[in-house]
């Protein structure tokens, strides 16, 4: 309960609530969706635990975190005949003939590097560091667009 106003007329009002998180066994979570969809989109969390803890939160708060924590460090290159898109570190590249031909292709290798990321490098020694870039990727893989505005901007 708040209590707000002025010295002359004070109201009680009840203060919105925002859940700081809710946490379910994976059996319960099932029954509880709404709400642990409604604890996210409130910006809130919600912890399922099975084996170990997972989070569901905004998308949009984890895209903001993981902006500042995985930036996709692109570089260029354009030259007569190609244009050439590649991370800083060497990990994914992209060419085509123009502009838009090497942007499709720098985005389809950033998808088919997540792709391969999740389904074999985790573990490797020389990928495992790669988690947050690859969540970045596949939290705007399945639209086009808005995985390009990630990229590269507006």
């Amino acid at each position: 309960m708040c209590i707000t106003g002025t010295i002359n007329g004070m109201t009680q009002t009840v203060a919105p609530q925002i859940p700081m998180g809710v946490h379910y066994k994976s059996r319960s979570a099932r029954d509880h969706l709404k709400d642990v969809l409604d604890a996210a989109e409130a910006g809130g969390t919600a912890i399922i635990t099975r084996e170990r803890p997972v989070a569901a939160v905004d998308a949009g708060v984890l895209a903001e975190l993981l902006t500042t924590q995985a930036p996709f460090d692109v570089l260029s290159s354009v030259t007569d005949k190609q244009v050439a898109f590649w991370l800083a570190d060497g990990l994914v590249h992209g060419v085509g003939d123009n502009l838009a031909a090497a942007t499709d292709d720098f985005l389809d290798a950033l998808i088919d590097y997540a792709t391969s990321w999740l389904e074999d490098l985790h573990d490797a020694p020389n990928h495992a560091h790669n988690r947050l870039l690859v969540l970045r990727i596949a939290l705007h893989a399945q639209d086009r667009l808005e995985l390009e505005r990630a990229v590269f901007g507006d």
